[in-house]
């Protein structure tokens, strides 16, 4: 509950002990999802790890580009469908069936355009903008991936709008891990780009049929057919938010496309290695927003801006205390890591690595969610659109100046020359709040300061041993025993709430 105090008006929040339970239990909801799509995401990072020592630089580069191709469109295809079940189930939970087969439906109808594109001439299309003509066979055996993956990829939303924490954590535990083991048991054998590509698809067919019967046992509703009402409602809420969605991935994705366009096979194949998000961004921002996203929601629609905010802050500050100190160590120790996941041959990776790792603190949240949750999609489109147009112009330009490393360097000028700024203005109109309440920026500069002095003390291994697996094990013990001392020094981290949160994980896990 808010309320304002004193001659100054100033603003105060105190939680009552029901709300208080409802943050421990978002905050158990989110460590319980991260925890599973830790795991998920590490058996990917194994996959590319794996490939990269198995596959010349050719095929690995023919591969990941395959998976660009479709990534690059797939937002497109699925106009913001998924993550409308994070609006629509929650607020009309006694037609979830209904509402969900709705979903499916136009996201396969949606798979099925990117199958026909591919086999009415998009393959060869493709392949020789990327001047890569195995890419033709690749994406020939690929198009029936979209019209599983469209469908599975409401798998989280519908989860979690259920209050199906669990039961997601372990399903995408388990796909993960089927499909790592499927696509490295096959390429073993057959040692090409084209073994890949069919056990990913193969895989994705295994993991449908779960899905859809996890995502059906876990909605309500007598009815399960497609609600004419229900598809035009999903399609205006989602357009524009799934137009952003395109655009932004595009955006994320742009440098590698300019990339793969402008340079050569090997160097793309050294440049998207080193170009990479961490895993642990997904996991914790997308666990965040999944479990935050239907209260931040409810307290606007009643008006509780304050409220909505101070749980985004909240968060923001909570992922901040892993992301940062991850930022820091990795930035320090980043021809290391490089050399460990992806052999010597990819030690040039170490450039666009540590430029994307820049993008870390920024990347701590999910700025569109709370414009989503005020439901303005269409104030997202727009943010999206000319950060696009920016970093297409910028990216070109330094591409030709600087080589393949200038289109790392694009993405992070125009993120936050152009793309933060104006978030945080949107959220501060939104949420009647001043400009420079918006972010808890005094608290990040205090983690991102302790965490960097603390990666100092990352080097002393160098010193030791030549290993760069026996540098990377020493330093991180003694690195992450530095950074929590100080953060519980400097009060940016509670020992009993940490050691509580850490209990409830156990127990649930061994339960």
């Amino acid at each position: 509950m808010c309320r304002t105090i004193g001659a100054a008006k100033k603003r105060t929040c105190t939680y009552s002990s029901t709300e208080q339970a409802m943050t421990q239990s978002r905050t158990f909801k989110a460590a319980i999802l991260s925890s599973g799509q830790f795991l998920a995401t590490l058996t990917s990072l194994i996959l590319a790890a794996v490939l990269a020592r198995l596959f010349t630089k050719e095929d690995y580069a023919a591969y990941r580009q395959t998976l660009l191709a479709y990534a690059f469109v797939a937002p497109l295809l699925a106009l913001g469908l998924p993550q409308a079940l994070y609006y629509f189930i929650p607020r009309d939970k006694e037609n979830g069936r209904s509402i969900l087969t709705s979903n499916i439906l136009l996201l396969f109808l949606a798979g099925g355009i990117f199958a026909a594109a591919m086999w009415c001439g998009g393959n060869e299309l493709l392949a020789r903008r990327f001047s890569n003509p195995v890419l033709s066979r690749l994406l020939l055996i690929f198009s029936p991936y979209a019209l599983l993956a469209l469908p599975v990829s409401t798998v989280s939303a519908c989860l979690m709008s259920c209050d199906r924490v669990k039961t997601l954590a372990v399903y995408n535990m388990a796909s993960r891990i089927l499909t790592v083991i499927l696509i490295i048991s096959l390429v073993f054998v057959w040692r090409t780009p084209d073994a890949s590509i069919s056990a990913t698809v193969l895989a994705e067919l295994l993991i449908f049929v779960p899905a859809i019967i996890l995502m059906y046992r876990a909605t309500a509703g007598t009815g399960w057919r497609p609600n004419i009402t229900n598809i035009r409602q999903q399609i205006k809420y989602s357009i524009p938010l799934g137009l952003a969605s395109t655009l932004g991935v595009i955006t994320l994705s742009l440098d590698k496309i300019i990339v793969s366009s402008m340079c050569t096979p090997e160097q793309f194949a050294v440049y998207v290695n080193g170009a990479i998000e961490i895993p642990l961004i997904g996991i914790l921002t997308g666990s965040v927003t999944a479990v935050l996203m239907p209260d931040i929601v409810q307290f606007y629609k009643e008006g509780n801006n304050a409220a909505a905010l101070e749980l985004w802050k909240r968060a923001a500050v909570k992922c901040a205390m892993i992301l940062l100190p991850v930022m820091c160590f990795l930035f320090f120790m980043a021809p290391e890591v490089m050399r460990v996941l992806f052999s010597a041959k990819y030690a040039d990776s170490v450039r666009p690595f540590r430029i994307y790792l820049l993008l870390l603190p920024i990347r701590t949240v999910t700025w569109g969610q709370m414009l989503m949750a005020a439901g303005k999609t269409r104030w997202v489109l727009y943010i999206t659109a000319v950060t696009l147009i920016l970093n297409l112009a910028l990216g070109l330009i330094m591409v030709r100046w600087m080589g393949y490393i200038g289109a790392a360097v694009a993405t992070v000028i125009t993120i936050y020359v152009w793309n933060i700024p104006f978030c945080v203005a949107a959220i501060s109109k939104l949420y009647l709040a001043p400009f420079w309440s918006v972010f808890p920026w005094y608290k990040y500069s205090k983690i991102g300061l302790i965490s960097a002095l603390s990666s100092l003390f990352c080097l002393w291994p160098r010193m030791l041993v030549s290993s760069d697996l026996f540098r990377i094990t020493l330093a991180a013990p003694v690195y992450v025993a530095l950074v929590v001392v100080l953060m519980l020094k400097f009060r940016l981290l509670e020992k009993n709430a940490l050691v509580a949160i850490l209990k409830r994980v156990k127990l649930s896990v061994l339960g």
